[in-house]
């Protein structure tokens, strides 16, 4: 999942949102850093990699070869549920990407998003691509190099190319989130715009699943993930200007559409024989939506521990390598002997440290590299002289 900055200013401006008539609103103070939504980037980052190694019911070379029911047989019941950690990632990212985006050109927009996405992405295409060609399972045909190739634009969904890692899809998600959010940056934030276009947005995901000819609806008003990102939004326009009805009954509109396509999502993957209620799912991620309300709130303001930030700065990286390099590792070791819990924790401990050392070797030099070239590349292309 896309790593965002959690950071806020001192102050938030609510110039532009509703206030009382003939009356000016004062500033509402703001925490320095959101660490509540650090801790739950972090939750959502370890369920899903919690149920991609221990989660998935069905046995398979590509992993243990084993169903991980029969190897967790009390942590399974909890970790198949994991994958609904990519919601709340969801849930957090129209919050936060509306949080960093305030009072930004779309310039500035686009090259905040290119420098948390990119540097880290691309040196995980090189994991992935190491692990498919020195450590295959044997089972699922080894990605192309111009599969490779394309996934270094993160286009590969429109572009028809195989992922290098399977949980690249939500970046293509993400990806197409802020190209539609930047149409709204262009235009300039503000309380009433964002409201609408939130509105619009929603109504356009419910209208593309009565007539999936719409063009580009199912790929700019996904179903179930539009509502999500919605939901965030809205939540962060509470944060910002504090609550009030208008943005009550856009919180709730989300959750309604959330829930309806969550469970025929869920209704589907029950067929397909996952072992997992709709309800139960459709709970867990209504919690997701209530934390990430007590964070709008300010209900959450205790949470405050430093440590967060680091634990937050590895989501990202953690996510992008943990798949393939997690289920090589679990390969190697369990094939040789080695029991499924010391497997397991090894495995996890190992992403761990690998997502540290990519996030301060990798990501940190790459964005201060790329910082400086584009400040020294910022003015106006000089022309060459002429022959």
């Amino acid at each position: 999942m896309s790593q965002t900055d959690v950071q806020v200013p001192d102050r938030l401006d609510t110039s532009d949102g509703p206030q009382p008539a003939g009356q000016a609103a004062a500033p509402k103070a703001a925490p320095a850093r959101l660490y509540a939504l650090d801790a739950l980037r972090v939750v959502a980052a370890l369920s899903v990699l919690l149920f991609h190694f221990t989660g998935v019911d069905a046995a398979s070379g590509a992993n243990w070869g084993v169903n991980p029911r029969e190897l967790f047989p009390w942590l399974f019941p909890f970790t198949k549920y994991g994958s609904y950690g990519v919601q709340l990632f969801f849930i957090i990212s129209g919050f936060v990407i509306c949080l960093s985006a305030w009072g930004r050109t779309p310039g500035q927009f686009v090259k905040a998003r290119f420098l948390r996405l990119f540097p880290a992405y691309w040196f995980s295409i090189v994991v992935a691509l190491v692990v498919w060609r020195g450590l295959p399972d044997g089972e699922r045909a080894v990605p192309s190099f111009s599969d490779a190739l394309t996934n270094v634009t993160m286009l590969q969904v429109p572009l028809k190319a195989s992922h290098l890692v399977g949980a690249y899809w939500t970046l293509w998600v993400e990806l197409t989130f802020y190209l539609l959010f930047l149409v709204v940056i262009w235009k300039g934030l503000d309380y009433k715009r964002v409201s609408v276009f939130c509105w619009l947005w929603l109504l356009a995901s419910v209208l593309a699943q009565q007539d999936p000819n719409i063009p580009l609806a199912g790929i700019f008003a996904q179903p179930l993930n539009t509502a999500l990102f919605v939901g965030g939004i809205a939540m962060y326009l509470m944060y910002r200007f504090g609550p009030d009805l208008k943005l009550w009954g856009l919180l709730a509109a989300s959750w309604l559409v959330m829930q309806s396509d969550l469970i025929e999502h869920a209704d589907g993957q029950l067929a397909k024989g996952y072992d997992r209620s709709p309800y139960v799912a459709l709970a867990l991620v209504t919690v997701f939506y209530l934390l990430v309300l007590a964070v709008a709130l300010r209900k959450l303001e205790w949470v405050s521990w430093k440590w967060l930030t680091t634990a937050g700065a590895l989501v990202y990286p953690l996510y992008l390598l943990h798949e393939e390099l997690g289920w090589a590792a679990i390969r190697e070791m369990y094939e040789r002997g080695l029991g499924p819990w010391p497997t397991l924790a090894i495995t996890t401990v190992g992403l761990l440290v690998l997502a540290w050392l990519t996030h301060v070797l990798v990501e940190k030099p790459s964005v201060k590299w790329l910082k400086a070239a584009l400040a020294r590349e910022s003015g106006a292309p000089k022309e060459l002289p002429r022959a």
